[in-house]
């Protein structure tokens, strides 16, 4: 499956969209055994993010592909107990949460929390931000919303009044979590709305998964923000040392590290060498702010050298 696969119709009829995303989302799913179909609930939101610009699911499938390439390196770290076809699927599910929360129901609500992650409209090339200085995540939500130029008036308003029901869950330095606010447009920023995702990811894993998704999946799935405090699985205190920390098994790790290094080449342009200082650099980072200590920070870089060695890894995962 590749970007030839991925073209969609010409005529931007609905159903036509409609009907692309449903094939895109089934071929994907099929190629690893698993009959997503099943799912009805998963199944519709994953066609929405199918169907969107810049499409998530897309970068999903991406993510797929390079555990494929990188296999026979990951299957060696001491804590991977996944089969590939398991490490696959929990990359297939993990932004499944950009389609909002598990209580966004109806259509209405989860297309206006999946406006806020379309980068049709929050892109720093648009006509709205192509003059900001530094990037969208830093806005505030209110602001962004308010240079977005091509989301209507009214629009907006009901946007705004959907986000202010929400729960949103920040990082306190204090007690080393992600804490729940009652989200605040005006205080919250882009980025932290954007990280939300992982939360909703395994509430809907966990509420739709039933026994065709193994905990595992659903866990490594919902696990992908750990450089930033976000453990919406409690990892810390699963395992039984280095409680006072964010201790981690590798099978957390990789995809972690797997999903900010595609948003690097696919999202950014950054080259394979560019990308994995950039990793470093993170790594460093949630070290240098104590969210993960100097024995995570190990393991993570254990994890990147296995990718760095794939210098070709950029045209291999973007191959027809």
């Amino acid at each position: 499956m590749g970007e030839k696969f991925y073209e969609k119709p010409a005529v931007k009829k609905q159903e036509d969209i409609e009907k692309f995303g449903e094939a895109y989302v089934f071929k994907a799913f099929h190629e690893l055994g698993f009959k997503i179909e099943l799912m009805p609930e998963l199944y519709e939101r994953l066609i929405e993010l199918a169907t969107m610009e810049k499409s998530h699911f897309v970068d999903a499938v991406k993510m797929a592909k390079m555990v494929d390439v990188i296999w026979d390196d990951i299957r060696t770290l001491p804590d991977i107990k996944l089969t590939k076809n398991e490490m696959k699927l929990a990359c297939l599910f993990h932004d499944i949460g950009k389609s909002g929360p598990k209580e966004a129901e109806n259509r209405e609500q989860r297309r206006m929390i999946q406006m806020l992650f379309n980068q049709k409209y929050f892109n720093p090339k648009s006509e709205g931000f192509k003059n900001l200085k530094g990037p969208i995540k830093n806005l505030s939500i209110a602001d962004a919303l308010q240079m977005e130029t091509q989301i209507a008036p009214q629009s907006k308003k009901r946007v705004i009044a959907y986000l202010e029901t929400l729960t949103i869950h920040i990082y306190n330095p204090a007690s080393k979590k992600a804490e729940p606010e009652k989200l605040d447009i005006k205080k919250h920023k882009m980025i932290d709305f954007w990280r939300e995702h992982d939360y909703w990811t395994l509430s809907l894993l966990k509420a739709y998964g039933n026994h065709q998704v193994n905990n595992d999946v659903k866990e490594v799935a919902s696990t992908h923000h750990t450089l930033e405090g976000h453990d919406p699985c409690e990892v810390d205190g699963m395992l039984k040392h280095e409680s006072a920390t964010m201790e981690l098994s590798d099978k957390y790790l990789m995809l972690t590290l797997i999903d900010k290094y595609q948003a690097w080449i696919d999202r950014s342009g950054l080259s394979h060498i560019v990308a994995i200082k950039k990793l470093k650099s993170e790594i460093a980072q949630s070290w240098k702010d104590k969210i993960i200590s100097k024995e995570v920070a190990k393991k993570f870089l254990d994890c990147l050298r296995r990718i760095k060695k794939y210098k070709d890894l950029p045209n291999l995962i973007n191959k027809e």
